[in-house]
């Protein structure tokens, strides 16, 4: 498809033709499940441009979970290809207009920052006069609750159209709203794309596990059942494990204020793993009680001098984003208290932890657990795998051996015995993220980040 403007070129996959076809014969729900790398957020582009010739005049309607998930996937992909043909960017509305057709886009993100419901309507007050509406990465809202808001935005225009897109899950809402329509949604895997994508890239997803292979690339999700982590077997336990000094210490926290779970683990280089070598799994603990028993075992490497004896020294620390919130009776946070001084009732060390809604999606955050599991990065010693047995309360143990899915919805069961899982997920989202660069702050780093966005105008959200 060519621009008879300017000399970009569109050169459409099937997907993205279908799309197109779709647009044309005015389908009211075009509803599309596709496996990584097929060109589906191009297609939206695409799809918009093609909007913009056959309604001039008008605008149209672009909805993302997130802003930094505008920041980093659509908002370029819109500049690739609508900025040669002279598109413009308006950041302050996030508005995309064509100067030639008249036409225009309105971007929004649907959740707040750091949150994953629609505690507001991003949509409220829009105009949408094409009387289309597009939704990307569709597997992060859980209902159509969004796809409700963005119809009715769209009472201005002819032939309302929505355009839903998103990664294979089993429970694809926005293909059972289009076959409620009454439209086959439309089901591609990554190979609908495949001129695009090198073969060395398909050969390396043969590595992941073959059910995520099967999902994400062959479009063939199945339905959750049994345990989450099944990935981790017998193997993952070590026999004879020797801690040594100059191995890298880290301690990931959650909270869970009445059952914090913590977890001390080391790198080894021998291996290339992370080894869990102790956890702790006490119960009503205020945080200079916790802070007393993981000190008993691990020591900032830092404050190696003042340490009463011999430690697993610590390098690093991540926790859980809960605790940033400030306590209602004393107006201080976890984060805060945890990291004073030992001789004030912490631990010495800065704890790291990320906002990032993204990263901290639960689903999101699993499923790279699952691949880190699956390529033994992560490892324990059979002393903590035999004591987690016997204790009393929860364990590491007991938690990967009882998680499991909801019967009926694609979402984990909580029954608190999963904290220690939670603990390691925050560890992994922050070294193991290797697929997205996304920043993870200090509480100090994140007042200081927070400061600089206020006096530069900055917004999260739009």
């Amino acid at each position: 498809m060519m621009n008879n403007q300017s000399q970009v070129s569109f050169e459409l996959n099937d997907l993205q033709k279908h799309i197109i076809a779709r647009i044309r014969r005015k389908d009211k729900v075009i509803s599309a499940r596709c496996g990584w790398g097929s060109g589906k957020t191009s297609g939206l582009v695409f799809a918009l441009w093609f909007i913009s010739r056959i309604r001039p005049g008008t605008s149209s309607l672009l909805i993302t979970d997130t802003s930094p998930r505008y920041r980093s996937v659509l908002g370029p992909e819109l500049e690739k290809w609508l900025g040669p043909l002279g598109w413009t960017f308006n950041s302050l509305e996030m508005k995309w207009s064509c100067p030639i057709t008249g036409s225009s886009i309105w971007c929004r993100s649907y959740f707040r920052p750091g949150t994953r419901e629609a505690t507001h309507n991003p949509l409220e007050g829009l105009n949408i006069t094409s009387g289309v509406a597009l939704i990307d990465e569709c597997q992060t809202f859980r209902s159509d609750e969004v796809a409700q808001k963005a119809l009715g935005r769209l009472r201005s225009g002819p032939s309302p159209i929505l355009i839903l897109v998103g990664l294979p899950v089993s429970d694809s809402w926005w293909c059972q709203l289009a076959e409620k329509a009454g439209y086959d949604p439309l089901l591609f895997t990554s190979y609908v794309n495949q001129n695009n994508l090198s073969d060395e890239w398909f050969e390396a997803t043969k590595l992941l596990p073959e059910e995520e292979r099967l999902a994400m690339v062959m479009n063939q999700p199945r339905p959750p059942s049994g345990l989450i982590y099944n990935e981790w077997t017998e193997s993952h336990v070590i026999d004879g494990f020797k801690y040594k000094e100059k191995m890298t210490g880290r301690i990931a926290i959650d909270w869970g204020f009445r059952k914090p779970s913590v977890l001390i683990m080391v790198y080894d280089e021998e291996r290339e793993a992370t080894v869990i070598i102790h956890e702790i799994n006490p119960q009503e603990v205020t945080i200079s009680q916790l802070s007393k028993l993981i000190l008993s075992i691990a020591w900032p490497r830092k404050l190696k001098d003042s340490a009463p004896g011999p430690r697993v020294w610590l390098d690093s620390g991540i926790a859980d984003k809960a605790g940033s919130a400030r306590n209602d009776q004393t107006g201080r946070t976890a984060f805060r208290e945890i990291m004073k001084a030992p001789s004030l009732g912490g631990i010495g060390l800065p704890l790291r932890y990320t906002t990032d809604p993204v990263l901290t999606n639960v689903l999101n955050g699993i499923q790279k657990l699952k691949r880190a599991f699956a390529r033994k990065k992560y490892l324990c010693t059979r002393e903590v795998w035999t004591r987690g047995e016997r204790a009393i309360g929860n364990s590491f143990r007991k938690a990967i051996l009882s998680y499991g899915w909801t019967p009926t919805k694609d979402e984990p069961k909580k029954d608190g015995r999963e904290d220690p899982l939670d603990a390691l997920r925050y560890d992994c989202i922050i070294h193991h993220w290797s697929d997205l660069s996304t920043p993870s702050y200090s509480p100090s780093s994140r007042r200081r980040t927070e400061k600089r966005q206020r006096r530069i105008g900055r917004k999260e959200a739009f």
